[in-house]
């Protein structure tokens, strides 16, 4: 490298040359390694491709060179889940969203799950990805997203901020969308541990948001760890015990006590939970969805715990992903 190439310049051209990349159908793909973790991230979604610690998978993982399956890791927003029938309200205005899950009928998963996020920094152990919300018919807001992922030594450290760039104040919800993956083929080989007092149940086959009831005498109570074995889960839970340090987590296990977990923040007073059923022998129940979310499934249709974001306002939600290892 030449004489007087600034310092700045020089970091950040060891930083690219230690972090590789390449482009794919999902975009381009970084990886990160510390700590002795290594992740891939996609630009398209701000998607979590894999993340291995000490070459065992944490995630389900999947080629970022075809197609990425059922949202595999992808960022979730302005709404995580689900709005009914793609319609809602908000400050005297009735808006209509695109319906992208027609066979329910619904709008599924946000607006950026298929956006080509902007990498706006990156260094061997972290990366930053942006995009912006652009105003649209069903939703009418301009929203900056900047998603932070960092390894730590406790694993892959995700900080996603929205910032309001609009004038209105905007209806706003975060979500995610990893996998996690035990030892095992199948979630049914697994122990499940997830410290939430009630659950919301659904109704049909186009999984209508019902009331919210106590997990306690159900076959959804996971506070003590047990099992999954071949029991259907496609559910909100809520009523979440914090940790000592206030956040929120659950685990996935195999015989041993080996698995992984996902440690959240506050922000997130809701998780999704799917056992992954599928058609496709390479999904089906290959792993087990931990979502966390900032509202339920139909927040943006009942209001509850929705953000209003006002005009310049922002907000941050944060998640870990990392092992879990025998005692």
């Amino acid at each position: 490298m030449p004489d007087g190439f600034p310092a700045q310049q020089k970091d950040n051209e060891m930083d690219r040359q230690a972090m590789p990349q390449q482009d794919t159908a999902n975009g381009t793909v970084l990886t990160l390694r510390a700590h002795g973790f290594t992740a891939q991230l996609a630009t398209v979604g701000a998607t979590l491709v894999s993340l291995d610690y000490g070459g065992r998978p944490l995630v389900r993982a999947f080629d970022p060179h075809g197609a990425r399956p059922v949202f595999s890791g992808a960022i979730l927003a302005p709404w995580p889940n689900r709005v009914i029938d793609g319609a809602y309200h908000w400050e005297g205005q009735e808006l209509q969203l695109p319906i992208t899950e027609p066979e329910r009928g619904h709008a599924l998963h946000g607006l950026v799950a298929d956006t080509s996020f902007e990498i706006t920094g990156r260094r061997g152990s972290s990366a930053q990805l942006r995009t912006v919300i652009v105003p649209n018919p069903g939703y009418p807001y301009e929203v900056q997203l900047v998603i932070d992922y960092r390894l730590e030594a406790g694993g892959l450290r995700t900080i996603a901020t929205a910032t309001n760039l609009g004038q209105g104040t905007a209806p706003f919800a975060w979500g995610s969308h990893a996998y996690l993956v035990a030892p095992g083929k199948k979630a049914d080989e697994w122990t499940f541990t997830l410290p939430a007092g009630k659950v919301q149940l659904t109704d049909g086959a186009r999984l209508l948001p019902k009331e919210v009831v106590e997990v306690s005498g159900t076959e959804l109570d996971f506070r003590t760890p047990k099992p999954i074995g071949d029991l259907f889960i496609d559910h909100a839970y809520t009523s979440l015990a914090a940790d000592a340090d206030g956040s929120f987590s659950a685990s996935i296990t195999d015989t041993k006590g080996l698995g992984s977990q996902i440690t959240w923040d506050e922000a997130c007073p809701w998780v999704q939970i799917h056992t992954a059923d599928r058609d496709d022998p390479a999904l089906d129940r290959t792993g087990l969805a931990i979502e966390p979310m900032t509202c339920p499934p139909g927040g943006f249709n009942s209001g509850q715990d929705v953000i209003a974001l006002a005009p310049g306002a922002s907000h941050e939600a944060s998640w870990l992903i990392g092992p879990v290892q025998p005692r």
